[in-house]
């Protein structure tokens, strides 16, 4: 059992928390650029300084669909630390609800009791025993892959647009 400081966020009809050293930073919804022939789950691509980063939809994601959805206006985007190997991503999300929610007390979760072990412990978070999912564990080898090559494709579309000359 530790203390630990979590971002908790509402995903459809999830809540949850990630590790508040995972997240690099949360942003307002910008425009997202839909990739062509992308899953449902890849909500789209947002360009973070040059680099094209896949927007996921977490709720779709977790197959946790439902509850009421938060207006555009509202909703946010996790940018996750990078992941060795993995392409960078971001999570998006209804709404973040805290952005340093405090945990005096956290449970391990079995790897068994979770698909793809995507939620490492539970954390109790305002008296709610709250999942915590871990960002290493959110997609399997072959989505990892896929997502790798929808992000390669992304990045050179946005290239090619910036080296247009004017």
């Amino acid at each position: 059992m530790t203390s630990s400081l979590y971002v908790t966020f509402r995903a459809g009809a999830l809540e949850a928390a990630l590790p508040q050293a995972a997240v690099a930073e949360i942003l307002p919804l910008p425009e997202l650029v839909a990739a062509p022939g992308a899953p449902r789950v890849l909500a789209g691509f947002v360009n973070l300084g040059g680099e094209a980063v896949a927007a996921l939809a977490l709720d779709r994601l977790l197959d946790a669909e439902g509850g009421e959805p938060s207006p555009a206006l509202y909703r946010h985007l996790i940018r996750l630390r990078p992941l060795a190997g993995a392409p960078a991503v971001t999570l998006l999300v209804d709404r973040v609800t805290d952005a340093a929610a405090h945990a005096p007390d956290t449970q391990p979760v079995e790897e068994t009791d979770s698909l793809g072990g995507c939620v490492s412990e539970a954390a109790l978070i305002d008296g709610r025993l709250t999942p915590v999912l871990s960002p290493e564990h959110l997609l399997l080898a072959e989505e990892k892959a896929r997502l790798d090559e929808f992000a390669r494709r992304a990045q050179e579309r946005l290239a090619a647009w910036e080296s247009e000359p004017a």
